[in-house]
């Protein structure tokens, strides 16, 4: 009976307690992988000690590799092998592991997998001579991947903003490490996407602010107005902006304030006006402006008209309404005593009418 035949024969107790006896030789152990169940692999995978070669011999077996994988004390000939896996999973842990040769960062800094090259920035930190090394790197997900790692030195962000991969200008704009000159400059960046992706960089200055709501690509403006943070101060600076579509999502803001909505009711872009006629529900205030500033067509004040409205505001659109505005609230169903007593003493028949079949 051969070597592995003997192994074999013994019992699963037995391949245990040989594979934890630190005499056992390492041409049995070799064996030993072949045959044992999971729980002897393992045992296998996280033992000290082993040669080089028989780890070697350790990673064909595919649970053995990915427990081994795990472990934070390999030698390098390991780390090179596992690196060129094509399971995702073991290159992941790879990344995380302390001791990395510079030749197999650079390869994880390039693999196809997000999950890969996020375990490599979050498992470790970057000289500056190294990055600086990488902004020339001819594969350009590496530059890419670095300009996410944080955090980042203002002399290496300041040279990858000039990089022509988007790639890599998207990352230095979703970096929370990019000093502010650098990120003002994404702002005049040809391509949108880059400039869309600064919208979501996780600070940005009121001036920056200022100048993505004047941006004139429709997908900033509506990427920029997706955070969840901005102020009643940073509303302040959208209602002067240049493009139209920024001061029609401050409209919509939940942080918008009344002062604000007052303002925009009186803008001299239709579009923004009938964005906040379109709203659920207006300050008093705003409708009126709404109602009596418009001076050409109908179109926001119908909008407005058919909201839900306040018995004060009734009342004083029957007193002050114009003729549209009175034959539009009379058939109504909710008037107040007041506005009816009001329309009632109109001269207009239409609105008489509407009255009555209300």
């Amino acid at each position: 009976m051969n070597g592995i035949e003997k192994i074999k024969a013994k019992s699963k107790d037995e391949q245990l307690e040989m594979a934890k006896n630190p005499s056992t030789s390492e041409e049995d152990l070799i064996m030993l992988a072949k045959v044992g169940n999971h729980r002897v692999r393992k045992i296998l995978a996280n033992r000290d000690g082993v040669s080089t070669a028989t780890m070697l011999s350790f990673i064909q077996n595919s649970y053995l590799k990915l427990v081994i994988s795990e472990r934070k004390n390999l030698p390098p000939e390991i780390i090179f092998k596992l690196t060129e896996e094509d399971n995702w999973v073991i290159r992941e842990k790879i990344a995380s592991h302390p001791e990395l040769p510079k030749e197999v960062i650079l390869d994880l800094a390039n693999d196809e997998s997000d999950y890969v090259r996020e375990s490599l920035l979050a498992s470790h930190k970057f000289s500056e001579d190294f990055l600086m090394e990488v902004v020339k790197n001819d594969k350009r997900l590496i530059r890419k991947t670095f300009a996410s790692s944080e955090p980042l030195p203002e002399a290496v962000a300041r040279e990858l903003v000039k990089d022509d991969y988007w790639g890599t200008k998207v990352a230095l704009a979703k970096n929370s490490t990019a000093p502010v000159d650098v990120l003002a400059e994404l702002t005049k960046d040809r391509q949108a996407v880059v400039r869309k992706a600064l919208c979501q960089a996780p600070k940005l200055p009121k001036d920056i602010l200022k100048t993505l709501g004047n941006d004139e690509n429709e997908g900033v403006i509506e990427e920029l107005f997706k955070r969840e943070d901005f102020t009643e101060q940073d509303l302040d600076i959208f209602l002067e902006s240049t493009n139209w579509r920024a001061r029609a999502q401050v409209v919509k803001n939940s942080n918008v304030t009344e002062k604000q909505l007052l303002v925009l009711s009186g803008d001299g872009e239709k579009r923004v006006k009938i964005q906040m006629a379109k709203m659920p529900k207006l300050p008093d205030e705003v409708v009126l402006k709404l109602v009596f500033g418009e001076t050409q067509g109908n179109n926001i004040r119908k909008l407005v008209l058919k909201k839900e409205l306040s018995t004060n505001v009734l009342i004083q659109l029957a007193k002050e309404g114009d003729s549209y505005v009175k034959k539009m609230i009379s058939k109504r169903g909710d008037l107040p005593e007041e506005a009816i007593k009001i329309l009632s003493e109109d001269e207009d028949e239409k609105i008489k009418a509407n009255l009555k079949a209300s």
